[in-house]
């Protein structure tokens, strides 16, 4: 502990928080780096199978506990059509084995008060030194005779496709999917991205296949930390591991990844989104094994890498733009990137971008300051002890050390290497990887607001549009005599006419919804004059209860009824009508309607229609150019989720053509899929149906 606290007195005035920042005095005067203590990381020693595991062992007895970390190498490849099953087989991996279920691996796991967790690479488990023989037999049994049960496969997927779903609801999914896929491209092993369609693509024959090619000792590390001496490392190792089978595994061409020419803009619209997510971003040549390794990971730190950093000093605590912005090197063998990213309001979305070319021109051209320097070294050497307390950092050490064929001091003498750096050093890995001329500039969000405020930056002046899972949105050519009016007149046309749908007095729909918690029921009935009845339960148990009759409204909540104000049954009544299409164009229905343009909505091309209302929310709506149909409607608050609804299989009720599925995403953590039960229009006891109750 000598050592560690000696690391963090180096750098501790970066843990006491953002008010010792605020202090003028201390940003002209931070502590001298002290000398680089010695790092006792522990010798690493190694021998291999003869099935060619090799095995890493970083004895430390300080502590009667021991961790095994099994890292498969596997060559990198794309998982195309399919992306998603390395990652599920990984999870699929222990969830039963020849002789165990997955209640009885987690029971034999918690028996002995030990962890263990399998991913698409291979398997970490840590116990007391006592429980060694106990942990190896389950994770041997899970790594040499998984049977990837079609049950748990089946619930992984189910998990995995709720995840996703949620994606056109997050900037930060997004914003990751499209990152990945314009810097390397979606054929490359980086650029693969989640889909509903690629995971439905996935079979348990697919994890199969990628266990039986890939998991082969030949290519594997077990890497052991901790109460253990060489003797008894390769007993355990032989005993549990001796019998895998080693085998030849095919290995891939990837095709090199190039930097775009010039600055491309690449937008994703969030409609109704009040704040974008941005990132500066390129593809480099940046790995561990880089000459410059450290000196671009210093480098990373000061642009953006911690509080103090230049981007996020000037974004938030000088432009008051963001609550963090940040920004750097990211290290990997096959290809690194660069990236700088924050998230800020709409109105500043271009000033923000415009600070952080400033910065990234600034690091290229202004040097460092000793002061500078020396405090980013200080929160480096802070941070490097802190990661040495956990064994599973150590144990990477001491793979990547193996793996990218480091000198056999490299992590001894990081923290001596970092020191030793000059101001000039660092000046000089600038030139290498910080400069932005070939760059992407990625936007995620609402784009009548902020899209052409971009084409500023663009090389070409013309920005690229994606969607929320990276695939290039075709620019479609609007016909400029098409309107708003004209596109809802004719929506208003397909289901029925206008003078069909004005003799619609009352509506009343039930729709049902199957729900991990239970069928979720909605009845709703609505009129002409706004009068609403509308009741949603779950289990055959009411959840909430609303109505709304002339002047006076409730609503009732778990039992407890709350009368509705003027106002709120005013603006209630204005949605609560059969068809307010019929509306749209009166005066004061809305602040705005536009027509902004034709997009694709799931490979159908419709017209997309924007209104903004007084209240602060807004809409997006858009109709099929070759039905005319109200395909999707989505509904931004300002201050809650956006919520999408997709409306399809338009089916026909009483002569009106209406959607029997609506599906809601947005408002609550998966999407509820809510299929029409019935329809009756103009019922004879519509006058019961919104009698208020005392």
């Amino acid at each position: 502990m000598r050592f560690i606290n000696k690391l963090m007195a180096a750098g501790f005035v970066l843990c006491l928080g953002s008010s010792l920042f605020a202090q003028e005095d201390f940003r002209k005067n931070p502590p001298a780096a002290g000398p680089a203590p010695s790092i006792e990381i522990g010798d690493a020693e190694q021998f291999t199978l003869k099935n060619g595991l090799k095995v890493i062992l970083v004895e430390n007895d300080k502590l009667p506990r021991v961790t095994f970390q099994l890292s498969v190498d596997v060559p990198d490849f794309s998982e195309g059509e399919k992306a998603g099953y390395v990652s599920m087989t990984g999870d699929l991996l222990s969830r039963g084995t020849t002789s165990r279920t997955k209640a009885e691996i987690d029971e034999a796991i918690d028996f002995i008060g030990a962890s263990m967790s399998s991913y698409g690479s291979g398997i970490f488990g840590s116990s007391l030194s006592k429980n060694t023989d106990a942990l190896l037999e389950v994770m041997s049994d899970v790594l040499l005779n998984p049977v990837f049960p079609e049950e748990e496969f089946e619930k992984i997927k189910k998990s995995v496709l709720s995840n996703i779903a949620q994606t056109p609801s997050s900037p930060d999914a997004i914003m990751s999917n499209v990152r990945r896929t314009v810097l390397y491209g979606a054929s490359h092993p980086f650029g693969s991205v989640e889909t509903e369609e690629t995971i439905n693509n996935i079979s348990v024959a697919d994890c199969k296949d990628y266990y039986n090619t890939y998991f082969k000792p030949n290519i594997s590390y077990l890497v052991i930390v901790g109460d253990m001496n060489k003797k008894e490392a390769m007993t355990v190792a032989e005993k549990y591991f001796g019998s895998w089978k080693a085998a030849d595994v095919p290995q891939t061409r990837i095709a090199a990844v190039k930097r775009p020419k010039g600055v491309n803009v690449v937008f994703v619209d969030k409609p109704g989104a009040v704040q974008s997510t941005i990132a500066v971003s390129y593809p480099v040549d940046f790995s561990l094994k880089s000459d410059d390794y450290i000196a671009g990971s210093l480098m990373s730190t000061v642009l953006g890498g911690y509080f103090g950093s230049r981007l996020n000093q000037n974004l938030r605590e000088d432009k008051a733009y963001t609550y963090g912005a940040r920004g750097g090197l990211r290290a990997n063998k096959l290809i690194g990137n660069f990236s700088a990213s924050a998230s800020v309001r709409n109105e500043v979305t271009d000033s923000s971008i415009t600070e952080m070319i400033y910065e990234m021109d600034q690091i290229l051209n202004t040097p460092l300051t000793e002061e500078e320097l020396s405090m980013v070294k200080n929160f480096r050497t802070g941070n490097f002890a802190i990661g040495l307390e956990r064994p599973r950092t150590v144990a990477d050490f001491a793979l990547n050390t193996i793996i990218y064929d480091l000198e056999d001091d490299f992590y001894a003498n990081y923290l001596k290497t970092m020191n030793a750096l000059s101001v000039e050093d660092m000046n000089k890995v600038a030139k290498s990887y910080f400069d932005m001329s070939n760059a992407y500039i990625i936007v995620v969000g609402n784009k009548g607001e902020v899209a052409e405020k971009l084409l500023q930056f663009d090389t070409d002046g013309e920005i690229d549009y994606y969607d929320a899972f990276g695939n290039e949105i075709e620019k479609i050519e609007m016909n400029e005599s098409v309107t708003a009016e004209m596109v809802v007149n004719k929506y208003i046309d397909a289901i029925g006419g206008r003078e069909a749908l004005n003799e619609v007095n009352v509506i009343s729909s039930s729709y049902a919804a199957s729900t991990a918690f239970g069928e979720i029921k909605r009845n709703v009935a609505v009129s002409k004059d706004g009068n609403l009845a509308e009741e949603v339960s779950m289990g055959g148990m009411t959840m909430s209860e609303t109505k709304i009759n002339g002047d006076n409204g409730y609503i009732v909540a778990q039992g407890n009824k709350v009368i509705m104000t003027s106002d709120e049954v005013a603006a209630k009544k204005k949605e609560s009508v059969p068809f307010p299409e019929l509306n749209y164009f009166k005066e004061n229905a809305f602040q705005s309607i536009e027509l902004s343009g034709v997009e694709e909505v799931e490979g159908e091309k419709a017209y997309r229609v924007d209104f903004k209302m007084e209240n602060g929310m807004s809409m997006a709506e858009y109709y099929s150019l070759d039905s005319a149909l109200k395909i999707r409607m989505i509904l931004t608050t300002g201050e809650g989720p956006t919520i999408t609804f997709d409306f399809t299989d338009f089916k026909e009720y009483e002569g009106l053509l209406l959607p029997s599925v609506n599906k809601i995403s947005g408002m609550a953590p998966v999407p509820l899929e809510m299929k029409i039960q019935k329809v009756e229009i103009n019922p004879e006891y519509s006058e019961m149906l919104f009698k208020l109750i005392d």
